[in-house]
């Protein structure tokens, strides 16, 4: 062997080793670099530059939520993962219409502020558009961490808000995605921080829920049936159906409520209580409801003379104060007298009890229009909300007529509900009656109306004729 070679190999092993060792170093120092010096270069862009923070709260804005975003983004491995949570408020419209917009101004900033007290050092809290805000953690060490930060928001935000007229409450859903796990850019976390809020919010309440694989199916099925509602209603395609509301006096029929029913050409038929909700949500429950009572008033002329139309009208629509007048137009359009026309509003409607609320029913009882509650029995209304409305008719929620058979406390409510609606001089109408033991009891403790299987489902305009010949024996 030669001893000079032993040395040279040696020391050509070493130094070989010692390559490796600061390639390796040196990654991981430029990556502690990169993610000081990504993080100096935010805060002190925050400082600089205006341009990205909102001009009401003084917090970043979407600009600057992108841009770091990004950063982390771009640094986040499967041990220095990132979360994002997209948060939206629910209740600033009802603020707007209770206490004005400088009170939504208000509730927003002591909403950020609050925010901002609870979040982490190193988070970013960021206030994307309107009722929605985005957080950022750079580094959190397991999920833990955002659910924790999540459940706290929920916690203070279920405070009241303290504004100048008042006190004011919030709810609000939370979204959260985390990187690289449900992501590797920062479109596509936000995207999917968004439906998980998307899924809160429609939870009710104040919601957190992370992201899942399935939620982008859901959306897309949302997505689909809004951009088809959209095209339904400017084409007016959703068309009422009319259930008969039967007297149990005299066991004949004396109107009918229209009921909204949309057949997609290539779903087939959507229900209302998935396609109401979309258009409450996106803005289009009012033309689609001004269609819906403008067929129906047409339809009804039709009728004999005697017979009512039962609408309904849902607390979105309430909140707009001109919602009066266009019903009115509808009826002088359509050459439907005011005093066939009853309005449908359910309990939520009257606790609210917006000044558009009020406004509405206050003009349409004037102009000779009717006023039903729906659902009664559901809500929280009071007796004295009730009588502040001076109601003309109230429902009998089928929750309660459906368990007739058994449950005493129903038989219980339902008797109550009837003894309350005569005390007061309104009618009573029992909805969902499908039968002969429920019509027995509505009959015997004085129920005035029943509407149900029993008698008939909804049909559409053209079956109505058959349905009266029917009635008559003919």
């Amino acid at each position: 062997m030669n001893p000079i070679l032993d040395d040279i190999i040696f020391i050509a092993f070493v130094a070989f080793l010692l390559s490796i060792g600061l390639t390796i170093f040196s990654v991981r120092r430029y990556r502690e670099l990169a993610r000081g010096t990504d993080t100096q270069t935010i805060t002190e862009g925050e400082v600089r530059d205006p341009a990205r923070h909102d001009p009401l709260t003084a917090f970043p804005n979407r600009r600057l939520f992108d841009y770091t975003l990004d950063v982390y983004v771009g640094l986040a491995t499967d041990t220095h993962q990132v979360a994002i949570l997209m948060l939206g408020l629910d209740g600033l419209k009802r603020i707007k219409d209770t206490h004005g917009y400088a009170a939504v101004d208000k509730a927003l900033c002591e909403f950020a502020t609050r925010l901002a007290d609870i979040l982490p050092k190193d988070g970013l809290l960021a206030r994307i558009e309107g009722d929605e805000f985005g957080i950022v953690l750079p580094n959190i060490s397991s999920l833990e961490d955002p659910a924790n930060l999540a459940r706290r928001i929920v916690v203070s935000a279920a405070d009241s808000l303290v504004i100048e007229t008042g006190a004011a409450e919030l709810s609000l859903g939370i979204g959260i995605a985390i990187a690289p796990l449900d992501g590797v850019t920062p479109h596509e976390l936000v995207r999917r921080a968004e439906r998980a809020l998307y899924r809160a919010q429609c939870d009710g309440g104040s919601r957190v829920r992370f992201f899942e694989p399935d939620m982008d199916m859901h959306v897309e099925r949302r997505i689909n049936i809004e951009r088809e509602l959209r095209s339904a209603v400017a084409t007016n395609i959703i068309e009422p159906h009319y259930q008969p509301v039967v007297s149990l006096v005299s066991n004949r029929i004396v109107g009918f409520e229209a009921l909204a029913r949309w057949e997609n050409k290539t779903t087939g038929p959507i229900p209302p209580d998935v396609f109401i909700p979309i258009a409450e949500e996106t803005g289009l429950i009012n033309a689609l409801g001004d269609q819906l009572l403008r067929r129906a008033c047409l339809d009804a002329t039709a009728w004999p003379k005697t017979f009512s139309l039962a609408f309904n009208i849902s607390p979105v629509q309430l909140r707009d104060s001109a919602l009066g007048e266009r019903i009115i137009s509808v009826l002088e359009q359509t050459g439907f007298s005011p005093r066939r026309l009853e309005i449908e509003i359910t309990e939520s409607a009257f606790v609210e009890r917006s000044g558009a609320a009020k406004t509405v029913i206050d003009a349409l009882r004037l102009a000779g229009v009717r006023i039903a509650l729906d659902d009664f029995g559901t809500g929280y209304a009071t007796l004295s909300q009730l009588l502040s409305f001076r109601l003309d008719k109230i429902k009998i929620d089928r929750s309660f007529v459906s368990h007739l058979h058994d449950s005493t406390d129903c038989r219980v409510i339902v008797r109550a509900i009837i003894g309350l609606a005569e005390g007061l001089g309104l009618t009573t109408t029992a909805e969902g009656v499908e039968c002969e033991r429920q019509l027995v009891y509505l009959v015997s403790n004085g129920c005035t109306e029943g509407q149900g299987y029993l008698f008939s489902g909804p049909v559409p305009a053209t079956s109505i004729p058959a349905l009266l010949n029917r009635e008559a024996g003919y």
